[in-house]
């Protein structure tokens, strides 16, 4: 499966991960609002400790790195990119994204690959479960919530848990307490 190569269709070209980036953040944007364009998105490469994003050279950019495993498999590279476009929306230029914003990655991840390629993803980490489960928590409330929080506080990884309580006063506080702190991807 070529995931970068693009070739030409009857309509345009292929779909690749770059192509693919940018649908995730359309409909992303969509649901938790619009992302910080004061990061410049560098692309997507592969790395063997991936996925992950990184800053090269200083906070102002921010570069998406893939595991190995998604040059070969599209679902899988759909899997990781969505997850990490989370990440681009409110960027902290640095690693400590909280439990909610990892949640929510997962989240996205899970959704986008269930919808565009009808395959159901198993988390196998732990702590991204836990993370997923708790943003469930906060979205059974409300579908949107992420982008209405994000107008008091644009960054998800900011979120405090007296914001989510403002907002959501039925939401348990010890939910909120934890989507608020930093995550662990050891924690179990």
């Amino acid at each position: 499966m070529r995931v970068l190569e693009a070739y030409e269709t009857s309509v345009g070209y292929s779909w690749t991960l770059t192509s693919r980036l940018a649908d995730m953040l359309e409909k992303s944007k969509l649901i938790y609002g619009e992302r910080d364009k004061s990061f410049t998105v560098l692309g997507i490469e592969f790395e063997e400790n991936g996925p992950q994003v990184w800053y090269p050279f200083s906070s102002e950019y921010i570069a998406i790195q893939l595991s190995n495993h998604s040059k070969d498999d599209m679902i899988c590279g759909c899997y990781e990119l969505a997850h990490e476009s989370v990440h681009l929306l409110s960027p902290l230029g640095k690693r400590g994204a909280n439990v909610l914003e990892e949640g929510l990655a997962t989240k996205f991840a899970i959704d986008y690959v269930h919808q565009e390629f009808n395959h159901i993803q198993n988390v196998s980490v732990k702590s991204y479960q836990l993370a997923h489960d708790l943003v469930c928590e906060l979205l059974k409330l409300d579908e949107f919530a992420i982008k209405k929080l994000r107008v008091d506080e644009p960054v998800i990884s900011e979120f405090t848990p007296n914001l989510l309580l403002k907002h959501y006063p039925t939401l348990d506080v010890a939910v909120a307490n934890e989507l608020c702190n930093t995550f662990d991807r050891n924690a179990t």
